[in-house]
């Protein structure tokens, strides 16, 4: 398993901004997890609320396709492929998308991975209150509906998404967040930049519970 990392990022206005969002994804139920079950030990991304909410739209019909023309695959609004946010344990092992989770957490959260990705890529968190919080991408070949993705400048994603602005670092080294279009307020792309250019692209849930 990846390890442990707790980092915190958000500023209070950014709190206040989550705060005016509607309610969270409504998270069905998983089954109860056995004594001893394993927490977080993904290395994970910071904590992201987006500052200036998007317009919100419908979602495309790239965002519930698992391979779009041109053999990229979608990461969101709502989920990669099959695997959804808010999705259980049981739910989430049944679409064979992610190395299947061996119990629901006890408490906080749990960790795995995106089926296809290496070992110390493509987390997907799954926390005990809400299910399945985080996924991230783990190429580029993974890209948002609006074509954003690993290895995309981040000239061209602001482009993309004027809304997107760093909390911590600046427009060329840091991290910020945008409201992911067609998620209703309720998911946001965690976008993370080095030399101009994104190294790590997440989709969560606004009010995720697996990292600070």
């Amino acid at each position: 398993m990846p390890k442990a990392l707790t980092l915190a990022t958000t500023v209070s206005t950014l709190l206040l901004l989550a705060a005016c969002g509607p309610q969270p994804v409504q998270v069905q139920s998983g089954d109860a997890a056995p004594a001893g079950s394993a927490e977080v030990t993904a290395s994970a991304p910071a904590t992201v609320t987006p500052t200036s909410p998007a317009t919100s739209q419908t979602p495309s019909t790239a965002a519930t396709t698992t391979k779009p023309a041109g053999g990229s695959l979608v990461l969101g609004p709502l989920g990669f492929g099959s695997l959804k946010l808010g999705m259980n344990r049981q739910q989430a092992n049944a679409t064979g998308m992610v190395v299947a989770f061996e119990s629901t957490p006890a408490s906080s959260c749990t960790a795995s991975n995106l089926r296809d990705a290496p070992s110390d890529k493509g987390y997907v968190h799954l926390s005990a209150a809400l299910g399945i919080a985080a996924i991230d991408a783990y190429n580029g070949s993974i890209r948002t509906p609006e074509g954003v993705h690993v290895g995309m400048s981040s000239a061209d994603m602001r482009r993309i998404y004027p809304e997107w602005k760093p909390v911590d670092g600046d427009a060329n080294n840091g991290r910020g967040g945008v409201w992911a279009p067609g998620g209703d307020h309720k998911t946001v792309y965690r976008i993370a930049l080095r030399n101009g250019v994104i190294t790590e692209l997440t989709l969560q849930l606004r009010n995720q519970d697996c990292y600070e």
